[in-house]
C-alpha cells in the first residue's frame, strides 16, 4: 500500500518541525554549566550541533566522491555477515552496560516502583484482595497499574521474588527494544539507518541509567515497538498482489490484540492505535488488472485501508474487554471506562500552580472522594468534573501552562540520572564517586538527546520535500504524546517511550544526507563535464573564427594591393623563369673592367684569383645564388610595381 501526501500529512510534518525546533530552543536555554562557567554548556551544545552536522555531511560527501556505496554492493554477502556479527556484538554490549548499572547502582523500590513490586508480590501469593484493600482501590482508579504487575508476577513465579529478577527483566526488555528499533529503522531507511539506530539506542545514557527502577516503561516500550514493526510489515508487504491474503488478515487481528495488551501496561498505547487508523483509512491497494473473481476475497479485503482499520479496532476492543473483566475479577471492583479513567490525570494536568505535575492538593481531593463514595469510578468522575472547571479558565493562563508543560516534558533527558541521584540519596547509597558519575551521565544524556532532536528536525524538513514516508506513523505517535501531555499529568520521564521515535527518525535522516551527497556529487560531476564540453566547443569555434578572419584579412590585403606573389607562382609552377646562355658566360664589359682594375690595384690580384678558383669549384652554387637574386628582384617588382632601369652587377637587364 502506497502512502500519498495530503494536506493533513503536510500539516502534521510541519507541526512536528515546529515542535522539534522549540525543543532545540528550550534544550539549549535549559543547559546548565557549573558555577564557574554557567554558559559553557550552552556554547558546547551549539558547537556540538555544528560539528556533528558538518562531520556527517563531510563523511557523506567523502563516501559519495569515493563511490564507497557502489563498491560495497559487490560484497553483499560479506556485508550481510558483518552486519549480523555487528548486531550481535552491540546487543551484548548493550546488555553488559545495563547489567553494570544494576550492579553498581543498587536501588530499592520507592514511590510508584514500590507499588508495582508489592502488588506483584501479592498477586503471586494470591492475597491481593485479603491484604491489599488499599491497592485494590488504587487499581480500581488506575486499572493500567495491573498490567506491569502481571508481568512482574510472572517473573516472580518463574524465577523467584526479588528486586534483582525484576531489574533483569528490565534489561531483557530494554535489549529487546534495541533490536526492534534496529529492525524498524532498517525497514524504513536501509542498512545504514538500521545500524545507526542500533548503536544509538544501545548506548543511550538515560535508558541505561533508568534500568534499575522497577518501572513499566521498559515492557511498555518493547510491546509498543513490536506493534510498530508488525504494522510496517503489514502496510509494506501485504498489498494488492500478495499471495498470502488470509495470513495478512490474521496478522491484522494479532496487531489489534498486541495494541490492547500494550495499552493494559500503559494507556498511552491508544495513541499508537489512533496513529494506525489515521495512516490506514485513506489508503487503497491497486489490485491486479484481472477479473475480480480471480482475486482472493482476502486480498480484496486488504485492498481497502478502512477495512484493515476496522479489523484492528475490533480485535483491540475484544481483547481490551477481556483484560478489563480480568482486572475487575482480580480486585473485585468495577473499574472506570476510558472516558472516566482520566479524570484525576486531567485534574492534575490542568493545575497551574503545580505546572501540571503531581501535587498534594489534587491527590487529597481524589482520596477524599474515594472515601466519601467508596467507589473508584465516582472518585474519578468527581475529579473529571473539577478538571472541566479548570479547563474553562482564561485562555491566556491555559496557553502559558501548555507551553510550560511542553518544556518540562521535552527540554532535557535528565530523568535517568535525576531519579538515581534522588533515590540513592534517600537510601544513603549516594557515594561521591556515584554522584560524579551520575552528573557526568546527565551531561552526556543531554548532549545525545539534543543531537537526536537536531537530526530529527532536519529529517522532518527532508520529509516535506520527499515522497511520503511510513515515518509518518511515528510522527503521529510523537504528536499524540505531546498533545496528550498538554492536558494530563506530565513528568520529564513520560517521554521515555518517544526516545526511540527520535532515534529512528534521525537515523533515517542520516541516510537521507548520504543520498543527497551522492546526488550532489553526481550533479556536480555532470555540470563540470558539461562546462568542460562547452569550453572545448567555444575554443574550437574561436579558433575557427580566428582562422577564417586571418584568411579574410589576407584576401582583403591582396585585393587592395593587387600584388602578384611571384614566389608562390614560381613554387606552384604557375610561372617559369628562363635565362639565356649568355647569363652563364663572362661579360665582355666586366672583362675590360677587371683588366683596368688589375693594372690599377695590383694588391687585389691574389684575391681575384682565389675567387675564380671558388667559382670554378662551385658553379652550381653560384647559379643558385643568381637565381635567388633574380627571384628577389621579381618579388620587389611585384610589390612596388616599378621596374629598375639600372643594370645588375653582371651587366644584365631585367
Amino acid at each position: 500500500m502506497r502512502l500519498e501526501k495530503n494536506w493533513f500529512y503536510h500539516f502534521c510534518i510541519a507541526l512536528s518541525i515546529a515542535g522539534m525546533g522549540y525543543i532545540l530552543i528550550a534544550g539549549v536555554s535549559d543547559a546548565q554549566g557549573n558555577q564557574e562557567y554557567p554558559y559553557a554548556m550552552k556554547g558546547l551544545l551549539i558547537l556540538i550541533f555544528f560539528l556533528t552536522w558538518a562531520g556527517v555531511n563531510f563523511l557523506a560527501l567523502l563516501s559519495a566522491r569515493l563511490t564507497i556505496t557502489t563498491k560495497l554492493k559487490k560484497y553483499h554477502n560479506h556485508l550481510l555477515a558483518i552486519e549480523v556479527i555487528y548486531v550481535i556484538l552491540i546487543l551484548i554490549l548493550a546488555f553488559a552496560a545495563r547489567l553494570f548499572v544494576i550492579g553498581n547502582l543498587p536501588m530499592e523500590p520507592a514511590s510508584d516502583y514500590k507499588t508495582y513490586y508489592e502488588i506483584a508480590k501479592m498477586l503471586k501469593e494470591g492475597v491481593l484482595q485479603e491484604k491489599g484493600e488499599g491497592y485494590c482501590n488504587y487499581i480500581g482508579m488506575f486499572p493500567h497499574i495491573l498490567g506491569y504487575c502481571y508481568i512482574l508476577k510472572t517473573i516472580f513465579v518463574v524465577f523467584g521474588t526479588s528486586i534483582w529478577n525484576g531489574q533483569i527483566a528490565n534489561v531483557l526488555f530494554s535489549v529487546g527494544t534495541v533490536y526492534l528499533i534496529y529492525r524498524i529503522a532498517r525497514r524504513l531507511g536501509g542498512r545504514m539507518a538500521g545500524l545507526t539506530a542500533l548503536t544509538a539506542s544501545a548506548f543511550w545514557p538515560s535508558q541505561i541509567l533508568y534500568v534499575n527502577m522497577l518501572a513499566a516503561e521498559y515492557s511498555f516500550s518493547f510491546f509498543l515497538y513490536l506493534c510498530v514493526l508488525l504494522f510496517l510489515h503489514l502496510v509494506m508487504d501485504y498489498d494488492g498482489v500478495t499471495k498470502h491474503g488470509i495470513r495478512g488478515v490474521l496478522l491484522h487481528i494479532v496487531l489489534g490484540c498486541l495494541i490492547a495488551v500494550t495499552a493494559a501496561i500503559r494507556p498511552m498505547a491508544v495513541i499508537l492505535l489512533i496513529a494506525v487508523l489515521i495512516f490506514l483509512i485513506p489508503l487503497k491497494s491497486k489490485l491486479p488488472e484481472i477479473p475480480h473473481n480471480s482475486i482472493s476475497v482476502w486480498v480484496r479485503f486488504l485492498a481497502r485501508g478502512f477495512m484493515r482499520a476496522a479489523l484492528i479496532v475490533l480485535a483491540y476492543m475484544a481483547v481490551s474487554s477481556v483484560l478489563n473483566t480480568d482486572i475487575e475479577l482480580t480486585i473485585n471492583k468495577s473499574t472506570p471506562s476510558f472516558s472516566q479513567s482520566f479524570g484525576y490525570n486531567l485534574l492534575v494536568g490542568l493545575n497551574q500552580e503545580s505546572s501540571g505535575g503531581w501535587n498534594e492538593e489534587d491527590s487529597r481531593y481524589l482520596y477524599d472522594n474515594l472515601e466519601r463514595t467508596g467507589s473508584p469510578i465516582e472518585a474519578q468522575i468527581a475529579c473529571r468534573n473539577l478538571s472541566f472547571k479548570r479547563l474553562s479558565a482564561g485562555p491566556g493562563g491555559l496557553f502559558n501552562l501548555f507551553i510550560k508543560k511542553y518544556e518540562l516534558l521535552w527540554e532535557n533527558d535528565n530523568y535517568g540520572a535525576d531519579w538515581n541521584l534522588a533515590f540513592l540519596n534517600e537510601q544513603n547509597e549516594l557515594t561521591p564517586d556515584r554522584a560524579v558519575f551520575l552528573n557526568h551521565a546527565k551531561t552526556a544524556s543531554q548532549i545525545v538527546y539534543m543531537v537526536a532532536v537536531l537530526f530529527s528536525f532536519l529529517t522532518l524538513i527532508y520529509l516535506l520535500q520527499r515522497k511520503a514516508s511510513s515515518l509518518y506513523v511515528l510522527v503521529l505517535v510523537y504528536l499524540g504524546t505531546a498533545a496528550m501531555h498538554l492536558m494530563v499529568e506530565s513528568q520529564n520521564r513520560y517521554h521515555f517511550h518517544i526516545l526511540p521515535v527520535f532515534i529512528i527518525i534521525s537515523s533515517v535522516g542520516i541516510k537521507y544526507i548520504f543520498e543527497n551527497a551522492v546526488t550532489f556529487v553526481n550533479t556536480s560531476d555532470w555540470e563540470r563535464k558539461l562546462k568542460k564540453e562547452q569550453q572545448i566547443r567555444e575554443e574550437t569555434v574561436l579558433k575557427q573564427f580566428e582562422l577564417e578572419e586571418h584568411k579574410a584579412i589576407e584576401q582583403r590585403y591582396k585585393s587592395m594591393t593587387n600584388a602578384f606573389d611571384m614566389q608562390s607562382a614560381i613554387l606552384n609552377g604557375n610561372v617559369t623563369v628562363t635565362v639565356s646562355e649568355a647569363y652563364t658566360q663572362p661579360d665582355p664589359f666586366m672583362k675590360e673592367k677587371k683588366e683596368v682594375s688589375a693594372a690599377e690595384i695590383s694588391p687585389k690580384i691574389s684575391q681575384e684569383k682565389e675567387t675564380e678558383k671558388m667559382i670554378k669549384k662551385e658553379p652550381a652554387r653560384l647559379e643558385h645564388s643568381d637565381l635567388e637574386e633574380l627571384i628577389l628582384e621579381l618579388e620587389e617588382i611585384s610589390e612596388t610595381g616599378k621596374v629598375p632601369n639600372e643594370h645588375d652587377e653582371g651587366g644584365h637587364t631585367v
